[in-house]
């Protein structure tokens, strides 16, 4: 058995995996604060269960800063600002920085004015929505994230793709686990037909069409074509208000003018919109936890259909997930595996795998 055969399905120890993923940025340059959050993001997408958002990103942020494609020493900047509303210029950097920013913009203005919106533009893919958006319950406060992505989703009844997956997420926060709602407006991601690709593997029926807008099983069919919305032409028109809110609303690109993270070619141009909700504002914190916990006990309740073990509140699944994982580690695959590994050497940083414990960073 080869070594990379044996690392085939090993699990990691989450700190480990963040460290490693933060000395990778900072090879390539980007500010230490700013790798932290960057690789934190990736490993709690990891520990979420959402592995397309996860560490598997890292080699193609890499790519991008390593072709001068993104600015890995950015510095995301108010450029407009105006009462509860601020417009902040990302720089062409990681998009997890700039939309963290945001928040942090958004949380002050909702201290003072009861909400707060913040456009990003000039910035890139920022990972999983959810990360971005449960910054603001660390204040008692609900995060509203929505973000413009590269074209994957063809107007309905069109063949062509002109706007993203469009990722929506919101964050409540309950006093205990918080209720938090991330979709993608595709009926898959994007990323999860990339992987069927690499692993010669096909795709279900009612994920894609290809290039001339018929259904595919392909994968390498569907990357040429487009992604389905979700809910038919009710996920195209959510699709497109995403784009005006956090693409054309905030001066970032929109529709075919954005560029896909996954391709080389130029700036990427993401837009995102935050929108901040200070809960005090209407009313006592503890009324509103009150009123939150009556809902999720109706929710919990509710009669359930026949097959069904239980009802879930958005959230509680990657919830359980991610105690599982802080427990068991991180999985990785062999090919997410390999990539690091490679990746590693060429920018000389030496690493060793260890079974459920995780990369090592043994010195430079």
């Amino acid at each position: 058995m080869s070594g990379y055969e044996s690392m085939e399905r090993e699990k990691f120890l989450p700190e480990r995996l963040k460290s490693f993923c933060a000395a990778i940025l900072e090879r390539v340059g980007v500010p230490s604060a700013h790798a932290s959050i960057v690789a934190d993001s990736l490993v709690e997408a990891n520990l979420r269960g959402v592995d397309t958002h996860g560490v598997i990103l890292l080699p193609r942020y890499v790519k991008r800063i390593r072709l001068g494609l993104m600015n890995p020493k950015a510095a995301p900047k108010i450029v407009r600002d105006s009462g509860a509303v601020a417009i902040v210029d990302g720089d062409n950097g990681l998009g997890q920085v700039a939309a963290t920013k945001a928040v942090e913009i958004g949380v002050e203005k909702a201290d003072r004015y009861g909400v707060g919106a913040v456009g990003v533009r000039n910035s890139n893919h920022f990972g999983m929505a959810a990360y971005i958006a449960l910054q603001a319950i660390k204040f008692d406060m609900i995060g509203i994230v929505l973000s413009n992505a590269a074209p994957s989703i063809a107007p309905w009844g069109g063949a062509r793709p002109l706007f993203g997956t469009n990722p929506i997420a919101i964050a409540i926060p309950t006093g205990h686990e918080p209720i938090v709602l991330d979709m993608a407006l595709g009926v898959v991601a994007r990323g999860k037909i990339r992987a069927a690709a690499r692993e010669g593997k096909s795709i279900p029926e009612g994920w894609a069409l290809d290039e001339h807008g018929q259904p595919t099983t392909d994968p390498h069919a569907a990357l040429k074509g487009s992604v389905l919305p979700i809910a038919g032409p009710k996920g195209y028109g959510m699709a497109l208000m995403v784009d005006v809110l956090a693409g054309v609303l905030t001066g970032s690109s929109f529709a075919d003018g954005i560029s896909s993270v996954h391709e080389r070619g130029g700036a990427t141009g993401v837009g995102h919109f935050v929108q901040v909700v200070n809960i005090k504002s209407f009313m006592p914190i503890d009324a509103f936890r009150a009123r939150i916990a009556a809902l999720a006990s109706k929710v919990h309740q509710s009669p359930l259909a026949k097959g069904v073990a239980r009802v879930y509140l958005p959230g509680e699944i990657e919830a359980a997930v991610k105690k599982e994982r802080l427990q068991s580690g991180v999985p990785l695959s062999k090919m997410q595996q390999e990539e690091l590994v490679e990746l590693a050497k060429e920018l000389g940083i030496k690493t060793r795998f260890l079974s459920k414990i995780g990369l090592e960073r043994s010195g430079e």
